[in-house]
C-alpha cells in the first residue's frame, strides 16, 4: 500500500475552518497539533509574537494514499488560498 503522509501547518486562527473543510470533504480520520513558528519579525503580527519571534501554528496530520493526498493537497490551496497554510507530503508506511 502507498500511503503518504500529509502534514498540513497552519495559523491557529484558522483551526475550525480547517476541520470543517476537512470534514466535509469526507476526511474524519486525523491528528492535531499545536505548535509555533519562529521566523523573522517582518513575519510576526502584533508585539507579543515579535518579542517572542513566534507564531501560535497548528498541524494536522492525515495518512492516504498517493493520489487522495494530491487531490487534498490542491483542494486546500484552490480553496483556502487566502489563509498562510503549508503543505508538505512524504512517504510512509504503517508498521
Amino acid at each position: 500500500m502507498n500511503l503518504k503522509g500529509l502534514d498540513i501547518y497552519f495559523e491557529l486562527e484558522s483551526k475550525d475552518v480547517l476541520v470543517d473543510f476537512l470534514l466535509s470533504k469526507g476526511y474524519d480520520d486525523f491528528y492535531f497539533f499545536p505548535c509555533s513558528r519562529y521566523s523573522a519579525g517582518a513575519l510576526l503580527i502584533n508585539a507579543q509574537e515579535q518579542v517572542s519571534a513566534r507564531r501560535e501554528y497548528g498541524l494536522f496530520r492525515l495518512f492516504l494514499h498517493a493520489d487522495a493526498a494530491q487531490t487534498l493537497a490542491d483542494d486546500i490551496k484552490s480553496s483556502l488560498k487566502n489563509k498562510s497554510i503549508k503543505i508538505f507530503v512524504r512517504e510512509c508506511e504503517e508498521l
